[in-house]
């Protein structure tokens, strides 16, 4: 999906401020399938959130824009900490299984292990 493409209704209600997605896992960048949650979205332009570190009070976000995204139903994120207050999403164990048995991409980080 390019930044450009006319998104149909539903499409338009998967990104949303809110909504969970997932940066392409076949992406060069760093980040290539780690969940993140759209903070806003203006057009083509999205500002998502990856981590919060209440810790040493920083958050992690991207701004990507939506071509390089794909939706994750909510009930396949859950909320993780990887380390102690700094906070993520991942996809479930039970979300995971769902992406492989679709034959979707994943990487390390999907799964919240990098």
């Amino acid at each position: 999906m390019t930044t450009d493409a006319k998104l149909t209704k539903e499409q338009e209600a998967m990104f949303q401020p809110g909504c969970f997605v997932v940066l392409h896992p076949d992406s060069k960048h760093l980040d290539a399938g780690r969940v993140g949650k759209i903070v806003s979205r203006k057009g083509g332009e999205m500002l998502v959130e990856f981590f919060s570190d209440e810790l040493i009070g920083k958050t992690e976000y991207s701004t990507i824009p939506l071509g390089h995204w794909g939706p994750v139903p909510e009930f396949f994120v859950e909320e993780y900490e990887p380390r102690a207050k700094k906070r993520g999403w991942r996809v479930s164990e039970r979300g995971m299984k769902m992406f492989r048995d679709l034959g979707w991409g994943y990487t390390a980080a999907t799964e919240g292990k990098a």
